[in-house]
Parts: C-alpha cells; sequence; structure tokens
C-alpha cells in the first residue's frame, strides 16, 4: 500500500513538472519568430510644400527626408552614392502632400508629349516671344519664375516734342514662365552630390497668359522692344498688382532734355492742358534796387521767370510773386 502510495506520488509530481515545462516552452519565443534585422532607412526626395496639379519645381518646392525603406513608395527619387537627380523644370500630374515622396511616373518631363497643356491653368494660355541675351535676363530667369513685360517706344515723328519721344512703361504683370530655350544638365556631380547646370542665353521665353494678355504680347511686340523683368519670390505670390505703374517718359529720365526742353511744349507733367508748377521766386534787394531770381520746380534749375506763368496761355506774361526776399547791402 506504501509502494502505490509513493507511485502515484512520484506520478503526480512528474505530471506537475511536465505541465510546468510545457507552459515555459510555449512562452520562449521560436527560431522562426526572432527579430529580423532592418533595413537602414533611404534619402527620399519628397515635396518641401504642398504642390499643385501643374506646378512646375523649382529647387525650393524639393527637400530630401529620411523615411523607412518599407515606405518608400515604387518609382521614388532615391538618393545615392551616384548622385542627386532632381526633377527641376519637371510638371506634377497631381497634387502632392507637403512630404508626401515624389514618384516618377507622376511628373512630366518638358520634353514629353503634352508637357504645356499639363502645366497651363485652366483657361490660360502659351504664348512664346523671342528675345536676347538683355531682354531674357541673360540667362537667369527659370521656369517657374514670375516676370513682368516692359514696353520701350520711340517715336520719330518730327511733330512730338523731343522730351516726348521715348517712353517705357510696364503692360503685363506677374506672368508665369512656362518654357525657356535653356538647357539643364540633371546628370549630378559626384563629388558635391549636386545637380549641374549649364545655362545657354536664351532665345524665346514662353508666357502664361489670358487670351486678353496674348493679343497684347503680339500688339507690343510690334510697337517697340519688348524687355522681362523678375520678381521676388515675396511680389510673385500677389495676384496682380494694386495699381498699374505710370509710363517713364524720356524728359523723366534725363536731365539734359528737362533743359533742352521749349517751355512752350507741352510734356508728360502737362500733357492735357494742365500748366506748369510755378517757379519758385527769390527777389534780391540791393539798396534801392531789387531783381527777382527763379527756379524752376521741375529741373530745381535758374530759370527765366518772365518765360513761366501760372496764367492761361492766352493771358499776358506777368512776372510771378516772389516767394522770398532778400535784403543785400549796397
Amino acid at each position: 500500500m506504501i509502494f502505490r502510495r509513493f507511485l502515484l506520488s512520484m506520478g503526480g509530481v512528474a505530471f506537475m513538472a511536465g505541465i510546468v515545462l510545457s507552459l515555459l516552452w510555449m512562452r520562449s519565443p521560436s527560431p522562426s519568430a526572432t527579430e529580423q534585422p532592418t533595413a537602414p532607412p533611404q534619402t527620399v526626395l519628397t515635396a518641401a510644400h504642398a504642390l499643385p496639379a501643374g506646378t512646375l519645381l523649382r529647387a525650393d518646392d524639393l527637400r530630401w527626408v529620411q523615411i523607412p525603406t518599407l515606405d518608400t513608395p515604387p518609382g521614388a527619387f532615391v538618393r545615392s552614392q551616384a548622385g542627386d537627380i532632381e526633377p527641376l523644370g519637371a510638371a506634377t500630374r497631381r497634387p502632392f502632400r507637403a512630404g508626401e515622396a515624389l514618384v516618377g511616373d507622376q511628373l512630366i518631363k518638358p520634353t514629353e508629349p503634352g508637357f504645356l497643356p499639363a502645366v497651363l491653368a485652366p483657361g490660360m494660355r502659351a504664348t512664346s516671344i523671342a528675345v536676347d541675351a538683355a531682354e531674357g535676363g541673360a540667362g537667369l530667369i527659370a521656369p517657374g519664375d514670375r516676370v513682368d513685360v516692359i514696353l520701350t517706344q520711340t517715336f520719330t515723328d518730327t511733330n512730338i516734342s523731343v522730351t516726348s519721344r521715348s517712353v517705357g512703361e510696364t503692360i503685363l504683370q506677374n506672368l508665369r514662365v512656362i518654357a525657356i530655350d535653356q538647357t539643364t544638365n540633371l546628370t549630378g556631380n559626384a563629388t558635391t552630390n549636386a545637380p549641374h547646370t549649364e545655362p545657354r542665353l536664351p532665345k524665346t521665353v514662353t508666357l502664361e497668359v489670358s487670351v486678353r494678355q496674348a493679343e497684347m504680347l503680339m500688339v507690343a511686340g510690334q510697337l517697340g522692344k519688348l524687355q522681362l523683368t523678375l520678381r521676388s519670390l515675396a511680389d510673385a505670390t500677389q495676384i496682380s498688382s494694386p495699381a498699374v505703374p505710370a509710363p517713364t517718359w524720356a524728359v523723366q529720365v534725363s536731365p539734359a532734355l528737362r533743359s533742352l526742353a521749349p517751355l512752350s511744349t507741352p510734356t508728360p507733367a502737362n500733357v492735357g492742358g494742365q500748366t506748369p508748377q510755378a517757379p519758385i521766386v527769390i527777389e534780391i534787394i540791393r539798396g534801392s534796387k531789387s531783381a527777382l531770381t527763379c527756379y524752376s520746380q521741375q529741373t530745381g534749375g535758374p530759370t527765366d521767370c518772365a518765360a513761366l506763368t501760372t496764367a492761361e496761355p492766352t493771358s499776358p506774361v506777368t512776372a510771378p510773386k516772389p516767394a522770398h526776399s532778400q535784403q543785400l547791402g549796397s
């Protein structure tokens, strides 16, 4: 009886030990479930800020960011030892969120068919104008920049005053440059890991304009010489300027023309029947004698007191009233 109880006790102990060992074995990690070494993160080209569809990519639109390898989408631009390939000048086919990785098949290059229609905003047109080195910014204007268009004209009619034969005026403002005759080599530089750009002097510049603006450009090209001026990034955010700048006439640029212009000839300052500003008159008294000295408010130099008057052209010329008097000793 005692031996039987001993065997039963040993069996119970063995049973309990088996249960404990089973629990321990189930809790221990299996060899197949051991953690595998993770791949290092990759440096991927992402959108520096929100990019609407049709955005022309510039350097400030792009940012290299490290993300997990598993999160890298197929076709993303991944930094490598051969250099950083950045799709500068390409256009986005769809909107990209800030920080979203750029994908090659969602961009359209300038050399691909359908580039211009993808870039143009609804209702806008693409118009190209011929430029030389100076007119096109000497190769410093790039696609995506915002520019103003200045028209300069020279009139040859001899009936026009010499002070009004040349004029410059800003006819269009804040136009987006769509394309430019410039080659960009994006093969990268193995030493600096930066894209290498080889600008050339432009021959044509393509601008995004409305139908009305396209007509104005075509007419302006027949009137005189067109010049592009580059806008700053702060000004580029403005849809339009609050006021159109006034034309700049030759007489407003050259003091020599102001001194040569006849006083009776209308100038841009008094076109429309307006009379010129009255001169500043100083009376100099020497004993019992007095003399008037006049200074033009337009040029700041001495002028003939009898030739200027605030009266109507049909009125007799009268000497203006002195503004200052100075007593001098005899």
